[in-house]
């Protein structure tokens, strides 16, 4: 899924960029998997100040396959103020580095965002789904977390681990007033 992701981002990348351009050079770095050299370039575009919303949405990337969430939600933060187009694939890395950085608070939010865009992928949309009522859990919002599940269970019935969750929600007793 994650190479999934990437390969969506970068399309939107090569879409906005042109020839002989750093931000064009570090996507191309970035689709081979050279993400410290595609770093390099996307800050060359930054100094130059060209195509920054791009050029941040790429430092975003690579922050974020170097497992450091909190620059990648800086830099995706960054992306988005310079004019990087919305996506729901943008919201949901965003929403990832929230729950890696342990603010679910902040997850749901991008999580729920992200579900609305069309440019969302059914597998992605999913996902997003099912980390939703996970962030709702490490919120201990078990209600939001039993109704968001019990409507994942009816869009996706062959989860079963979801349907196993489902059941062991129901088994709980309700939450005290």
């Amino acid at each position: 899924m994650r190479k999934y992701i990437i390969t969506i981002i970068l399309a939107f990348c090569m879409l906005f960029t042109g020839c002989a351009d750093p931000v064009e050079d570090g996507t191309s770095l970035l689709e081979e998997g050279k993400y410290e050299e595609a770093r390099e370039k996307f800050e060359t575009a930054i100094e130059k100040e060209k195509n920054l919303g791009e050029a941040y949405l790429g430092l975003g990337i690579c922050s974020w396959e170097a497992e450091d969430y909190e620059a990648a939600k800086k830099h995706l933060g960054l992306a988005l103020e310079n004019g990087a187009k919305e996506s729901g694939t943008l919201y949901h890395l965003l929403g990832q580095c929230e729950m890696e950085m342990e603010c679910p608070e902040k997850a749901v939010y991008y999580f729920e965002q992200g579900q609305t865009f069309s440019d969302v992928s059914s597998e992605l949309k999913q996902e997003m789904a099912f980390n939703e009522i996970v962030a709702y859990e490490a919120l201990k919002m078990y209600d939001e977390a039993k109704t968001k599940l019990e409507i994942y269970v009816s869009n996706y019935p062959d989860d079963a681990a979801a349907v196993k969750e489902l059941e062991f929600l129901n088994t709980q007793a309700p939450a005290s007033e």
